[in-house]
């Protein structure tokens, strides 16, 4: 069944209204609904706003199975849904489609109808060209729970064995997918303990092997590393605010701490910056939290690159550039703590400690397919591990007397993240998370339209403008170098409190290349070619190539702000030509400027040591 809502995004759910008290005084009280009511408006269309503001539509199709759905049941996706359509990016809209591969789930199960959802599909099948084609969406986000599809609630599969297997996707479904990749498409995919998940992802394209979908046993170990019970389970629950560790305590406001991997610039062993993956990049730092659960799967990155996949295509290409084969890799690790027993009753056994791989990320961009990110469970991302257990459902464990709780249970569980401003604060950081992976693993086209609307937001910043350059009709020629280099660094920093600090980072990177490509080597952390390829005894930083960046980036803004220093009515295709063509002319100015000060900073020191100022050691 596809159900499809006529209007298609024409509406996006209101958030609830802010904290903040409405004034008594009538007049302000008047003023407050206005002001409310414009940051709606700004939600559901900036342009009601910003007439010239545009974003890009990632089209993001949403597949899950089992018990799982997008409804509001603790077991629901639909504060996951809600996040993607509320907390985008401001260039980014995501267009949402949602399925559920049991033929049985009701119209809730799926959200028909709801405000924002572009298609709602129960029985779903990758082979049904009703269902998927795709050319359809630029994205496919994976929450499996199946072992086995051989039961009524999945019809066709199990009316049509032959040509569908108990434990997967058909080979069909799985080369359909396959070839969605191969045009660009990005993945995400993720189960939970066991083989939890790998009915629907465990034997996806470069999936199956980014991490778990069955037990497994380290050597000389007789443990299974993802089980629900056993001492080497991942069980990140953190002890709560009751006493003692709880099942509940994935329902809380703490969240597990993770540790992410660090990428650093080649800027040798003085200087240098390191930045998480971009997943993990947030506009309030880095995101070291994730919800937590008393049994987590695993991811993993494949031993052998070199293998074949069901059609006989490599299943991990060459790079576009260099030759070498591009690897999944780690970008996030999770941690266990000792003697965690799930419950008073201890029905699990006490937990050693440990650390396990928790995020794997694979960037198919550098080998001309799509992009995956895999996660060690859905819990991450459910109603029951963000927003808390459903009072009087049925995962409610609270021991209840006259309406109030008995010592040791906590009624932050039925609120979970949004209990407490500590808590909200780590929800912060989680959605920016979910919202960086629709944005990652989007197709390098969209990529390219994310980064052609920033200029038209920058342009247009008061404070970048404000705060060095008050008059755009001043001529380039007359501007100093510094404030080029004021502009350029307060644009990274406006534009990287709207999204991150390497959104901001990976913005410059896209358009460098084409103006000042000598920096990239140096200003780049996540390029493995660059690491497979640096100096082994790197020489002394004598320069900092960020400054040349800045100046080379201020140079460009102010370009393109004097030839349109007033926003257009709307920004078309004819302009953005015009935009970059401006931003290269001036972006090449502001490089040469910056070797220019460059040179002149030597030139300075050199003559220090001519005249003995400076006297080099005997």
């Amino acid at each position: 069944m596809v159900t499809t809502n006529s209007k298609l995004n024409a509406v996006i759910n209101a958030p609830k209204l802010p904290p903040t008290p409405v004034p008594t005084n009538p007049s302000n009280q008047r003023l407050w609904e206005i002001n409310h009511q414009r940051r709606l408006d700004f939600i559901k269309d900036p342009r009601l706003i910003y007439p010239w503001w545009s974003r890009c539509t990632v089209r993001v199709l949403l597949v899950t199975d089992g018990g799982l759905d997008f409804g509001q049941g603790d077991f629901g996706l639909s504060t996951l849904v809600d996040i993607l359509q509320n907390d985008a990016p401001s260039r980014v809209n995501f267009a949402l489609s949602l399925a559920h591969l049991r033929s049985d789930v009701g119209d809730a199960a799926v959200k028909v109808g709801a405000p924002g959802i572009v298609k709602s599909i129960k029985g779903f099948r990758f082979d049904e060209h009703t269902h998927f084609s795709p050319a359809d969406y630029d994205e496919v986000w994976l929450f499996g729970v199946e072992t086995n599809f051989y039961f009524s609630s999945y019809s066709h599969r199990n009316s049509n064995r032959g040509q569908y297997p108990a434990n997967s996707l058909s080979n069909n479904e799985l080369i359909k997918i396959d070839e969605f990749m191969r045009l660009g498409g990005g993945v995400f995919a993720t189960g939970d303990h066991g083989s939890l998940g790998a009915g629907l992802c465990g034997n996806v394209a470069r999936v199956r092997s980014m991490r778990h979908w069955s037990s497994f046993f380290q050597p000389g170990s007789g443990e299974d590393e993802v089980s629900m019970t056993g001492p080497k389970r991942n069980d990140t629950n953190l002890v709560g605010s009751d006493t003692g560790t709880q099942f509940s305590d994935q329902s809380d406001d703490i969240p597990q701490i993770i540790q992410p991997k660090l990428y650093r610039t080649r800027l040798g062993r003085y200087t240098q910056a390191t930045y998480p993956h971009p997943l993990l990049c947030g506009k309030n730092g880095i995101i070291n939290v994730l919800p937590d659960h008393p049994h987590e799967g695993e991811c993993r990155v494949p031993d052998d690159l070199l293998v074949q996949y069901i059609d006989g295509s490599n299943e991990y290409p060459e790079a576009k550039i260099g030759g070498f084969r591009v690897a999944p890799e780690i970008i996030a690790t999770g941690h266990v703590p000792a003697g965690n027993r799930a419950d008073k009753n201890g029905s699990k056994q006490a937990t050693v400690a440990h650390s396990f791989p928790i995020i794997s990320a694979y960037d198919g961009h550098l080998a001309g397919i799509g992009r995956i990110s895999c996660d060690s469970t859905w819990h991450h991302f459910i109603n029951v591990n963000l927003i808390g257990v459903v009072e009087g459902g049925g995962f409610d464990q609270f021991d209840m007397l006259n309406g109030d709780f008995h010592a040791g249970e906590d009624a932050s569980k039925h609120n979970g993240f949004l209990s407490s401003a500590s808590g909200m604060a780590a929800l912060n950081r989680i959605k920016n998370y979910f919202t960086n992976i629709g944005v990652w693993l989007a197709p390098e086209t969209l990529q390219t339209c994310f980064n052609r609307k920033v200029w038209w937001e920058l342009i247009y910043s008061d404070r970048i403008m404000e705060a060095a350059l008050t008059d755009p009709a001043v001529a380039f020629e007359k501007i100093p170098t510094n404030v080029f280099y004021s502009i350029g660094v307060h644009a990274r920093d406006v534009f990287g409190k709207r999204v991150s600090q390497c959104q901001s980072l990976i913005f410059i990177l896209d358009w460098l290349p084409r103006v000042f490509p000598e920096l990239i080597p140096w200003i780049d952390p996540w390029d493995p070619l660059i690491d497979l390829t640096r100096e082994l005894q790197p020489r002394v930083p004598l320069f900092d190539p960020s400054a040349l960046a800045a100046i080379t980036l201020g140079a460009a803004i102010v370009s393109l702000r004097q030839e349109f220093p007033y926003p257009p009515q709307k920004i078309t295709e004819d302009l953005h030509r015009q935009a970059e063509k401006i931003l290269l002319k001036g972006g090449r100015r502001g490089a040469k400027l910056a070797l220019d000060e460059l040179e002149q900073s030597f030139n300075i020191a050199k003559t220090w040591l001519t005249k003995g100022e400076i006297k080099p050691a005997e």
